[in-house]
Parts: structure tokens; C-alpha cells; sequence
């Protein structure tokens, strides 16, 4: 078993490195971009744990067949989620749950996500 968790365990340290050097918080919202980066599959619980105080936290990807923005809110923030986040994700093209959502573009399309991704952060912290 060991074998086998030892380099999943070591992938998910470096990932959140990788978080923790990009991410930034600014009036409760965690931002980071990792659409440089081949990560996979990301565990969306790492920006909270880098910052307990955020609210909410948005982050851009890039997979094979797509470019993707996800966002998501705390759940063990103390202040009270007040956005709707798949109403937010749906002005986009996107879509989730009141709680997490999520945006999706052609793979090369990154610049777009990207600055749809700061539209989002702004209308969060406002």
C-alpha cells in the first residue's frame, strides 16, 4: 500500500506548493492560476486550508480538452456564503450548485478563462 500512497502523497504536496505560491487573498477571496501547469485532477479544499478566512476561492486550470475556472465557497467560513455561486457560473456558460460552480472553455482558450475568472473574483468581493 505504502508504494502505491508515497507518490500520490508526494504529487499532492507538490500541488499544494504550487497553490500556496500562486494563491492570494484579497476582501475574503482566495484567487489562483494554475493553467501553466499540468496538475490534473486538484484538490479544492487546499486554498482553505491555506487560508481558513476565506469565504470564497476561485481557480483557473487547463486539461487536455479544456480550460476551466472553479469555484467554490468554505465550507467552515464563518461569515455567510451571500452568492448564489451556479447563478454566478451560469451568466458564463457554466454551472454547479449554490455552494460550487464551475466555467468551462476550449482548451485553447485560457486568456478567455482567465479574465472571466477576475470578473468572478470582483463580483464575489463586492
Amino acid at each position: 500500500v505504502q508504494s502505491k500512497l508515497t507518490p500520490l502523497y508526494q504529487r499532492h504536496l507538490e500541488v499544494v506548493e504550487l497553490v500556496r505560491s500562486r494563491a492570494r487573498l484579497e476582501s475574503g477571496v482566495v484567487f489562483y492560476d494554475v493553467g501553466d501547469q499540468d496538475v490534473g485532477a486538484l484538490n479544492k479544499f487546499i486554498s482553505y486550508d491555506l487560508f481558513p478566512q476565506a469565504r470564497y476561492a476561485v481557480s483557473v486550470s487547463r486539461h487536455p480538452s479544456r480550460a476551466k475556472i472553479s469555484v467554490g465557497s468554505n465550507p467552515w467560513a464563518r461569515e455567510k456564503r451571500t452568492h448564489d455561486l451556479a447563478r454566478l457560473c451560469e451568466r458564463y456558460g457554466g454551472g454547479g450548485h449554490p455552494v460550487v460552480g464551475a466555467v468551462s472553455f476550449p482548451a485553447d482558450e485560457l486568456e478567455k478563462a482567465r479574465r472571466v475568472a477576475q470578473e468572478i473574483v470582483g463580483q464575489l468581493k463586492g
